[in-house]
């Protein structure tokens, strides 16, 4: 698979003074950049197993997560070790495949395959849906297929354009749909193929599965070392990509050159798209299983789960939440979270100029399919409307604000990773991590958030826009929450638990959607 990515040192110039548009609360103690899991003082391609030395981790009793006084030493910092963990495996994956021995300045700047692009796709590994266009690649361009089960709906099993929990699509202000697609590693698919060692019971099929409950099996995914240079376990990637159109600056982004496939009666007209495309990258979630480690008493093993989004995404709302404070949040199980903060500038899913809600879900046709494309940009031209601004066309769908700022100490830490990133010449510096999710046994409950989770609620705005504040499952969808959302993953019988993986549920020739809000 070949993508095509440019650099922008200028981009990223003032991306520090940028970020700070996700408010945060100072702390005397200022977290420590760890720029390489095997050490050294720059960004390196070591994709680390396993989070660092956490020694607030062996507190299972009267230990609060993040909701608590701010830490004044890296001794009394739970969060930090999982962030650098976050950094570096966002780095490595987005590292240049065959580079990984190249300084950053080249392992992150080259053109060429990033290494997560080598990965196994869903398709791959679970088959293709029952429908996909026809379309000739002379150009070998990696595909991004929006596939159907054949009756107007769009599968699960290839890339997608709905958002998982809440099966809506979201829209740039270029007029297009935002893509999704998902991969894998080997340690996961190898777990998929034999749990257990055992072949008859693959998790790939149907009847495997059943074979597999039936004697007994309860599904556990490979865990990773507990050496960050150790073996990784399973783990997980989902990308949002958008559009790039002649306005944007593709040096910005993780770029790639694909051919987008659309099948044809997801289409007005009912004829397939057909098209190559240059595709920025906007979001990606990285989830990691880890074990369950002694030790580390107050880390469950329930994956780690990092997401991360592009700068230019989204602003602030004005009465975003404090993940350290959340009790006081204003705007729980609402799916808008007000107004931006005053003075936003554009970005793909805003602009200043239109009064349109934020984060309220685009209507769905009553006849056909429910998010029908458009046979040529802007492709969801039937549920925007066009606006010029500054002399361009944009066009409003519903706008896109962030619910949550991003934890305080995170916040500083990104601005490290940044400043780093950028001295690389790296378009990586032009991304963001809003948080690292973990599993924890907290000693009280923090009402009425996940009691398991910290922070209890984390959300990207590209992936799950419409759910950042449930903290449970409302009529928008979801719980706005990476380990509350995936608790509810089974295998194919929509009762097996799948050890928060929803992907063993692809094994279905049509895999049904959640419906979270029932």
């Amino acid at each position: 698979m070949r993508a095509t990515t440019m650099l922008c040192l200028a981009g990223a110039v003032g991306l520090i003074s940028g970020a700070a548009q996700y408010a945060y609360s100072q702390s005397p103690y200022v977290p420590a950049a760890v720029f390489c899991a095997a050490g050294g003082p720059t960004p390196c391609a070591t994709l680390p197993a396993y989070i660092g030395a956490d020694p607030m981790l062996g507190n299972a009793i009267g230990y609060n997560g993040i909701v608590a006084a701010p830490p004044t030493s890296a001794a009394t910092d739970s969060q930090t070790p999982f962030d650098n963990m976050s950094w570096q495996s966002f780095v490595g994956l987005n590292w240049m495949s065959g580079a990984e021995s190249a300084p950053a300045a080249k392992g992150l700047a080259l053109g060429g395959s990033r290494v997560w692009q080598g990965w196994a796709k869903v398709n791959q590994v679970f088959g293709n849906a029952p429908v996909q266009a026809s379309c000739a690649n002379p150009s070998g361009l990696p595909v991004i297929s929006i596939g159907s089960d054949g009756n107007g709906n769009p599968s699960q099993k290839n890339d997608d354009y709905y958002q998982a929990s809440t099966d809506v699509p979201l829209i740039d202000i270029n007029g297009n749909w935002t893509l999704f697609e998902r991969r894998l590693n080997v340690a996961e698919i190898a777990y998929l193929a034999a749990p257990g060692g055992n072949p008859l019971n693959t998790l790939l099929t149907v009847a495997g599965q059943n074979r597999f409950v039936q004697g007994g099996g309860t599904v556990a995914f490979a865990a990773s070392s507990t050496d960050p240079l150790g073996a990784r376990g399973a783990m997980e990637l989902k990308i949002a990509w958008r559009i790039l159109g002649a306005t944007d600056t593709a040096a910005r982004y993780i770029t790639e050159n694909a051919l987008l496939t659309v099948a044809p009666d997801l289409v007005s007209g009912n004829q397939p798209i057909c098209a190559a495309v240059t595709l920025g990258m906007v979001g990606m979630h990285i989830i990691q299983r880890n074990p369950d480690y002694a030790p580390n008493a107050a880390l469950k093993p329930e994956w780690i789960w990092s997401t991360f989004e592009h700068t230019g995404n989204a602003p602030l709302a004005a009465s975003a939440c404090d993940p350290a404070a959340p009790v006081g949040c204003v705007n729980l199980n609402q799916p808008s979270c007000g107004a931006a903060a005053a003075g936003a500038a554009a970005s793909s899913y805003f602009t200043p100029a239109s009064s349109a809600a934020t984060n309220t879900a685009p209507t769905a046709s009553t006849t056909g399919p429910g998010f029908i494309w458009n046979p040529s940009p802007p492709y969801a031209k039937a549920y925007v409307q066009p606006m010029t601004v500054a002399g361009q066309t944009v066009y409003v769908g519903p706008q896109v604000v962030r619910c949550w700022q991003i934890y305080g100490l995170t916040a500083q830490l990104n601005a490290q990773w940044q400043a780093a990133l950028a001295t690389a010449g790296s378009p990586l510096a032009n991304y963001v991590l809003i948080g690292t999710q973990w599993g924890a046994s907290l000693d009280g409950r923090t009402a009425p958030y996940p009691n398991d989770a910290v922070p209890g609620l984390l959300s990207n705005a590209t992936l799950e826009t419409y759910i950042q504040n449930n903290a449970q499952p409302t009529a928008s969808g979801g719980v706005g929450s990476c380990i509350g959302c995936h608790s509810a993953a089974t295998l194919a019988d929509g009762t097996t638990p799948s050890d928060f993986s929803f992907l063993p549920g692809l094994a279905s020739p049509s895999p049904a959607r959640l419906d979270f809000a029932r």
